[in-house]
């Protein structure tokens, strides 16, 4: 894998801030991402943000199956289509990108070396689409990563941790260096692969809806921020039916009963 300086300066292009560009040059984690989203019951594998294809390059050699790049610096894109032209290259911001009829009629599997600038956004899309993935490897800012599988009580947990731990199955492939990219990045990475889990008794939107609520303002009761979009009366019915404390900040509830809270209210 030649590394991303020279690659740049072969395309005469530079790493763009604004896009938060941190291109991997590890091999070792290149291989590591590329082996966790493989996954037989994959039917396309997609990639958001490929850049200099590190793992594009090793996608392309590992599965049979249709690979789609979503890219939005347009250089790249144009490198991209002539290093690898058996694969789909989509150039623009895969936010704005119209996902249903990209679908195949089996299953996705996601990588990602997430621009951490957008890492909320795209996983919140893809936790919209959720269903349609079999698994997702995204490497986020360290941080960020670490909000994603907190335990009640503590200062990282938050509405993320809910929606995605009530989501996915999570576990994490490790943290990834600094000197892992060009050019470094000032804080570690960690990289997490998500497994879509079975849908759960309350509808997404509607739990979405209440976690939302419950964490609009962290410093707040837990119950007058739901009372704040939701009928006092029934916030308080479903705080006695769940035995939920009337000082109870948002932080201390598990995923669980924000679950059954969602069932109360909605």
């Amino acid at each position: 894998m030649a590394h991303p300086k020279s690659r740049l300066d072969n395309l005469k292009a530079s790493a763009r801030k604004s896009l938060s560009q941190n291109f991997l040059s590890s091999p070792h984690w290149a291989e590591k991402l590329v082996n966790a989203v493989i996954d037989e019951h994959s039917h396309a594998y997609w990639e958001i943000g490929p850049g200099l294809g590190a793992l594009t390059q090793l996608l392309v050699k590992q599965v049979q199956h249709p690979i789609t790049v979503f890219e939005y610096d347009r250089k790249l894109s144009e490198d991209l289509r002539q290093t690898f032209p058996g694969i789909c290259v989509i150039e623009g911001d895969f936010l704005k990108a119209e996902l249903e009829p990209l679908f195949p009629k089996g299953k996705v599997s996601v990588l990602s070396n997430t621009p951490y600038h957008l890492s909320s956004p795209i996983l919140f899309r893809l936790l919209e689409h959720r269903t349609h993935f079999t698994r997702i490897v995204l490497t986020f800012q360290k941080e960020f990563a670490d909000r994603l599988v907190a335990s009640p009580r503590t200062k990282a947990y938050g509405g993320l941790s809910v929606m995605c731990q009530l989501s996915f199955s999570i576990t994490s492939l490790g943290v990834i260096p600094p000197g892992a990219f060009y050019p470094p990045p000032t804080i570690s990475s960690q990289a997490l692969v998500l497994k879509p889990l079975p849908e759960g008794e309350v509808p997404f939107a509607n739990l979405q809806k209440v976690v939302k609520a419950a964490f609009i303002h962290r410093r707040k009761k837990l119950l007058s921020n739901l009372k704040d979009v939701f009928d006092s009366a029934d916030v308080d019915a479903a705080a006695s039916a769940l035995k939920i404390a009337p000082m109870a900040r948002p932080e201390e509830l598990t995923k669980e009963t924000y679950q059954d809270l969602t069932k109360y209210l909605t």
